[in-house]
């Protein structure tokens, strides 16, 4: 087994390049099904990969209108929960076509091991929420 830093560090760069190329099915292929995500106090699940790329496509229009040109993510920690279980911590900045940083937050994601490769079950998005928020304008809102 490599080392899971590694790991997920690939698994980062992985989803931020299907964020990047804006291709909801790239990033919906990145978790496992059903999913849940927490936003400030609400729960949602994702019971398939077509219904989380519905929900990301909404997603990628907002990231859009806000003139979001350009993701970046760091992982901050992780640790090994079990042999085929793990969590982790990043940092994710959005930024415009002229480099300005637009937004930036920490979210926390549990993922597991299915068929050797590392998938989301679980994300905390509420650092997100609340960064969006925090410039007047809310998700889904």
């Amino acid at each position: 087994m490599t080392d899971l830093r590694t790991e997920l560090e690939a698994w980062c760069l992985s989803y931020v390049a299907a964020f990047n190329a804006e291709n909801a099915e790239s990033i919906a292929a990145h978790w496992s099904f059903p999913a849940l995500t927490t936003q400030v106090g609400r729960s949602f699940t994702f019971k398939s990969e077509e219904h989380f790329a519905r929900n990301t496509d909404v997603l990628l229009g907002f990231y859009r209108a806000q003139n979001v040109d350009r993701v970046e993510r760091a992982l901050v920690e992780c640790h090994l929960l079990h042999r085929d279980a793990a969590s982790m911590v990043v940092s994710d900045a959005m930024y415009g076509a002229d480099g300005t940083q637009i937004a930036s937050w920490q979210a926390a994601y549990v993922l597991q091991r299915v068929n050797g490769a590392w998938r989301a079950v679980m994300a905390v998005a509420d650092g997100e929420t609340e960064a969006w928020a925090a410039r007047g304008t809310p998700l889904g809102g």
